[in-house]
């Protein structure tokens, strides 16, 4: 289904510069190219202030990542223990319908639609080996990657969890990194 038709729940995110956010992600993952709706985008970068609802803006991203078929399983990594618990909670409480587990304190789970990680419980998890030769977590498992904090350094040291996942990347970000 085309993401820039979906209507928004605002009763997840309902600040203006939310529903600005979360259309400008649709419109960066779905395109009209030669007039197809095509998909070309996979990274889009959500700029905001602290305590302006990042959280609630990537939840509601969810939702309509989901409801129009674009996502089954989600990955939200954060660098904190405490970071995961409260995306974790503030997820469950607006998309209690997704199964979700936080990978840090929960054992893992194939049919889990929202896994929450530390970067590295996940590296701990695609390095690993489940069954003879195979990972527990094949390249493809995520259809979406969202990442807690994105302007810190994690991305140059957790690379290869970007690298090895085929999916959409969402990165939350307070203070974008200055080259």
């Amino acid at each position: 289904k085309d993401l820039r038709n979906f209507k928004v729940d605002t009763n997840i995110a309902g600040r203006a510069y939310q529903l600005e956010a979360i259309k400008r992600v649709a419109e960066n993952f779905a395109v009209t190219h030669n007039e197809r709706y095509v998909g070309t985008n996979r990274k889009s970068l959500l700029v905001m202030a602290t305590g302006s609802g990042k959280t609630r803006t990537s939840a509601a991203i969810v939702d309509m990542l989901t409801k129009c078929n674009w996502a089954k399983r989600i990955l939200f990594l954060a660098d904190r223990n405490a970071l995961v618990t409260q995306a974790k909670n503030a997820f469950k409480e607006h998309l209690e319908h997704l199964s979700s587990i936080d990978l840090t304190k929960e054992k893992e789970d194939n049919s889990t639609r929202l896994v929450f990680s530390t970067y590295p419980t996940i590296m701990n998890k695609i390095d690993s080996l489940r069954s003879e030769e195979e990972r527990f977590y094949g390249v493809g498992h995520f259809d979406v990657i969202i990442i807690d904090e994105a302007h810190r350094s994690v991305y140059q040291k957790y690379r290869a969890i970007f690298e090895y996942f085929d999916s959409l990347l969402i990165g939350l970000t307070a203070t974008p990194k200055k080259n």
